[in-house]
């Protein structure tokens, strides 16, 4: 794995291994850069010179020089760049920077996050048990994502204000007027025959919440593609926290809401599914400011992750064992910070889980 800036002139070193152990590399060898997906080139197939700067063919070094007019186009993200030789071929990732726009997931750009985990205290106590043990910038941040990814799932909230659109992904004019805001397809929702009897009004709840805006909301009968019925948005009125939403006519627009009781008796009183179609966008919102604790526990889980890589597999069988029992003190005390911030108290149905989905119960 390698970073480089979009634009600017590069070398990148590739390691040929085989069964884990490197092996010659023997020529006409050819580079190229492709999308993740592997389908088409965008650079290349360009011949790899064995003189390169750090390369060294009989210990399976190869060096390949990478020309900014190659990368001056390609947006940041990951591609791969691909080595072909007689009998050989060896794809690796390339990690493309922009000079101004940093490279970021959803809470941390990628280098100011790296230098604060290298300084974090169980990273130093761990640096000073096994001091031969390196991690690379590119390591560091692929635990980032992991952790981060992993807080995501075990929250059940996006952690960035995310756009879902229903049933149909969004075309390339939607998704320019999100201005780089994340986003999601979900299926459509059923529609329940007893929605509009009693007290409950139409209620849906969503499957992300918190909301932050409804963009639309529709019935789609009887065909789900160009059967449209609209529901104005002033009849929509939602609990944000809980994402649960009701239909309360508010305006003259009363044939909806007709339509929708004459269909209930239509099909018998049976659920329609994938009916009702709902855009809309959730997620959290100023995170640093609005839930801090939200930031250090995520980077306290990508510490525990890079640790618990080095040294799980020792059994405590290194020298310095006092400093292992230490360590392992540490890492036993980090998890139980992450399921405190995360949870709270144990018993106490606390933490970030109640912040954010309320109190949790379980009736039998």
């Amino acid at each position: 794995m390698a970073t480089i800036i979009a634009g600017g002139d590069a070398i990148v070193t590739v390691n040929l291994l085989q069964n884990g152990k490197p092996y010659p590399a023997t020529g006409p060898i050819k580079a190229a850069i492709y999308p993740m997906n592997g389908k088409t080139a965008l650079y290349g197939e360009v011949d790899v010179p064995e003189d390169v700067q750090g390369a060294d063919w009989a210990a399976g070094i190869v060096a390949v020089e990478i020309p900014g007019s190659a990368t001056a186009s390609l947006a940041s993200g990951d591609y791969l760049l691909v080595l072909t030789g007689p009998a050989m071929i060896k794809r690796s990732r390339l990690t493309v920077e922009t000079l101004f726009l940093p490279t970021r997931n959803s809470l941390f750009i990628r280098d100011i996050v790296v230098d604060e985990i290298r300084t974090d205290q169980l990273m130093a106590a761990a640096a000073s048990v096994l001091s031969g043990v390196e991690v690379s910038d590119d390591y560091i941040w692929g635990k980032v994502r992991a952790a981060e990814s992993e807080i995501s799932h075990t929250l059940g909230v996006p952690l960035v204000p995310t756009r879902f659109f229903s049933v149909e992904p969004p075309t390339q004019e939607q998704i320019d007027a999100l201005d780089g805001m994340a986003w999601e397809v979900e299926p459509a929702y059923d529609y329940a025959p007893d929605l509009f009897r009693g007290d409950r009004w139409g209620l849906l709840v969503t499957r992300q919440r918190p909301i932050i805006d409804i963009i639309s909301f529709s019935f789609t009968y009887p065909s789900s593609k160009d059967s449209y019925m609209p529901i104005p948005l002033d009849w929509i009125r939602w609990d944000a926290k809980y994402g649960s939403l009701n239909l309360v006519p508010s305006s003259p627009a009363i044939f909806a809401q007709m339509d929708a009781i004459i269909m209930t008796a239509l099909t018998g009183g049976r659920a329609i599914p994938q009916m009702m179609r709902l855009d809309y966008t959730a997620g959290l919102q100023d995170v640093p400011n609005q839930y801090p604790e939200l930031i250090d526990v995520t980077k306290k889980l990508a510490v525990l992750k890079i640790v618990a890589d080095s040294y799980l597999p020792q059994s405590g069988s290194i020298s310095a064992d006092g400093l292992s029992q230490s360590l392992s003190v540490d890492m036993g005390r980090y998890q139980e910070v992450i399921d405190h911030t995360l949870n709270g108290p144990d018993g106490s149905n606390g933490g970030l889980m109640r912040k954010l989905h309320g109190i949790r119960m379980l009736v039998m």
